[in-house]
């Protein structure tokens, strides 16, 4: 028994398309026409003619259009517009964070200045300079790390502000 015996019988007459020869299949496109065909009822359409009023009426009546305001008059400033109020200045550190701060930023600049100058000049620097930048930079990393704050100020706050 083959397993073409074992399958239901199709009970809609309709053709396998495995078992018709190419030859005898419809084309692409008479199967789209055939499908536009037989696809429902079409609403019967009345032609209605067209009012030849639409296309001869005339507007006499032109208004004069005022012209908008110059490029620069859009961005002058209005003696009502909105000033914002001045920042407020800037917070002094302590002496000990802003030493902390120029050794964390200012070592590194000092050692690039000082290779420049080295491969410019052929003059070579003692080790304790290069030895001093590195422990001012790291003396002052240290220093912020530790004197950081531990926890926020408030449990929510991300930082943002309005």
């Amino acid at each position: 028994m083959s397993e073409r015996d074992d399958l239901p019988e199709d009970t809609t007459g309709a053709s396998d398309d495995a078992s018709v020869p190419p030859e005898d299949r419809p084309s692409d496109e008479e199967a789209w026409r055939e499908i536009v065909e037989n696809y429902g009822d079409r609403p019967a359409l009345e032609e209605e003619p067209v009012s030849r009023g639409l296309f001869e009426k005339k507007i006499d009546i032109v208004e004069p259009v005022e012209e908008p305001d110059s490029y620069e008059d859009m961005w002058r400033d209005d003696d009502e517009g909105y000033v914002p109020p001045p920042p407020p200045p800037l917070p002094k550190p302590t002496p000990a964070r802003l030493l902390a701060w120029i050794g964390v930023l200012g070592a590194p600049v000092a050692v690039l200045v000082l290779i420049v100058v080295t491969q410019i000049t052929d003059r070579h620097f003692s080790s304790w300079v290069i030895g001093a930048l590195v422990a001012a930079f790291l003396g002052g990393f240290v220093y912020l790390l530790m004197t950081m704050p531990s926890e926020p100020r408030e449990p929510w706050d991300d930082g943002a502000r309005v």
